[in-house]
């Protein structure tokens, strides 16, 4: 059977398809390429809409059974899932963000730092002190190419998406050590519940057994922005992580989950290791009128 898989048409996009083949070691495939209401809105210089515009027209490809498996970058994908498709979430070697920079390798807050992400904005404004934050928007080589062209001194990417391109190495750049986005770095595997049976048995297997327990962590914190009515453009970090002093070999994991909420003029950080908790903490330090801030 040959396996059809919808994906966005963008390098980065194809890159991730190639990830997911290679890891299943699926040789009978064909991709099925689309241009999405995301793209679309990108390519026209939007910056300010919601980013599930990259996935609910392929998600259309299988609910309508023009495609089989859809491979998306999972930080894209709604907290809320559809009842009607399967998701995984395949983790990657890392999640975190890069400074790139065009010249300097060290930053100052009056450069001109490029990025359309929100949450990315406000951690450069609170964490940098960036004075000059612009919108940038574009798939991977266009913002690269207006970095270079000198209309930023620096922008903001996750490494994941570089590295997957062969880019990282060609950069100067600087990691961020804080939290991104639910998500981020991973693969979003969408198959359709009907179909599963349908699709190699053994794949289907595969993906409950390389999801892991990264993959459900991810599935967890979308519960804690479902709770929160958040989007993928809402001004949150969030990270899911092993208690600290849980000790190795104990039947039991003890998960923390943490992260922040950045308003316009303050920020607050939570805690939690429920869904309930976490949601709780949040509620109490007033985090969900700081979400509210941007609407």
């Amino acid at each position: 059977m040959t396996i059809k898989i919808a994906s966005r048409s963008s390098k980065l996009a194809l890159a991730q398809v190639d990830e997911f083949v290679k890891q299943f070691a699926i040789s009978d495939y064909e991709i099925v390429k689309i241009k999405t209401e995301g793209d679309k809105k990108s390519a026209k210089g939007e910056t300010l809409f919601d980013k599930a515009h990259f996935v609910s027209d392929i998600q259309k490809y299988i609910l309508n059974g023009e495609a089989d498996i859809a491979v998306h970058s999972a930080k894209d994908t709604p907290a809320k899932e559809l009842d009607s498709l399967l998701r995984y979430f395949l983790p990657s070697k890392t999640k975190e963000d890069v400074l790139i920079f065009r010249e300097e390798t060290n930053f100052n807050e009056e450069m001109i730092l490029g990025t359309s992400s929100l949450r990315r904005q406000l951690q450069a404004k609170h964490h940098l002190n960036a004075k000059n934050i612009v919108n940038l928007s574009g798939n991977v080589d266009t913002r690269l190419e207006k970095l270079h062209r000198g209309e930023y001194d620096c922008i903001i990417l996750a490494k994941a998406g570089l590295e997957r391109l062969g880019l990282l190495d060609e950069l100067s750049y600087q990691e961020m050590t804080w939290s991104t986005s639910s998500g981020q770095g991973f693969l979003g595997i969408e198959i359709l519940n009907d179909l599963s049976d349908e699709i190699d048995h053994s794949l289907v297997h595969s993906l409950n057994v390389q999801q892991s327990h990264l993959g459900r962590w991810v599935s967890i914190e979308r519960e804690i922005l479902d709770e929160l009515d958040a989007s993928c453009n809402s001004a949150i970090s969030i990270k899911t992580e092993i208690h600290p002093e849980f000790e190795m070999g104990s039947s039991t994991k003890e998960l923390i989950h943490s992260g922040v909420i950045y308003g316009k003029e303050k920020y607050i950080s939570f805690l939690g290791a429920t869904v309930k908790e976490t949601v709780n903490d949040i509620k109490k330090q007033d985090g969900i009128q700081l979400l509210n801030e941007h609407n």
